[in-house]
């Protein structure tokens, strides 16, 4: 009879024990779930282009959104094998980004590699690479005509026009008119590392544009660096404060992108 009642005893633990490790799990499970929705309503999620390959690596396109749609950030990765066994000669990646990501805003990243550089001469003729960010469709941009020195592409309004930057002579067919900070070291005689170029065509800019030197990613940079911003924005959209220059150890990738991106009404 002992025996007999220290086992329905040893029964009654077993089976509470049983119990309160459900309610356990249950509790586990419900706050997990209760954390992954509350992660998920707090992420951002990142969408990117197919990969193109570059020297012994790749490079692919991408563009963080928050939940409700809006670009926080676009920019390009290029793995540390892709600045290994570069071309010899100049070459030109077309990486769309995926469709309706980002709130439709930019549209397609145009990735150059200039082994010789470009003019002028003695200031930018170093290999490096020319990072466009464009809002225009690529068929767009593709119809855009040369136009050669001194010819002037008709600029955009002078509200939208950052301070202190100068449209350059010429129309790069494919591409369209370039505009320099006039306060770039390398236009006062110090060596070109990297710039930042605005894009106009038609009277309205359609690209921004990080200039990097092949030497200035060699070093493995992480820095933001700020953009200047002009006192009005033709198109509503969002745009870019500063942009992004940063090198992985773990991923062994480089980024350049555009990020704290604001949203600015037409005006």
């Amino acid at each position: 009879m002992e025996k007999g009642f220290k086992r329905i005893w040893i029964l009654l633990i077993i089976i509470s024990m049983w119990g309160l490790q459900s309610c356990q799990k249950d509790e586990m499970i419900s706050s997990a779930g209760d954390d992954f929705m509350e992660l998920k309503n707090a992420s951002m999620n990142t969408f990117y282009s197919s990969t193109e390959p570059v020297g012994n690596g790749v490079v692919r396109a991408f563009v963080t959104q928050n939940k409700a749609g809006d670009p926080l950030e676009v920019g390009i990765n290029v793995s540390a094998k892709a600045l290994e066994k570069l071309p010899s000669e100049m070459m030109q990646y077309v990486l769309e980004l995926p469709k309706g990501k980002g709130n439709h805003f930019y549209t397609h990243v145009l990735f150059d590699w200039n082994p010789m550089g470009h003019e002028p001469p003695g200031v930018y003729d170093l290999p490096h690479f020319d990072i466009h960010f464009y809002i225009i469709p690529n068929e767009d941009r593709m119809n855009i005509p040369p136009m050669a020195p001194p010819y002037l592409d008709p600029a955009p309004d002078s509200a939208y026009i950052p301070p202190m930057h100068m449209e350059l002579e010429g129309l790069v067919p494919g591409m369209g008119a370039h505009w320099v900070d006039l306060t770039s070291p390398e236009l006062s005689g110090a060596t070109f590392t990297r710039t930042f170029i605005w894009g106009s065509y038609g009277g309205e800019f359609i690209f921004w544009e990080p200039m990097i030197t092949l030497d200035y990613l060699k070093t493995m940079p992480d820095e933001i660096i700020p953009i200047p911003q002009p006192q009005a924005y033709q198109n509503a959209g969002w745009y870019p404060t500063d942009y992004k220059i940063s090198y992985s150890s773990v991923k062994k990738q480089y980024t350049i992108s555009l990020v704290n991106l604001m949203y600015h009404e037409a005006e």
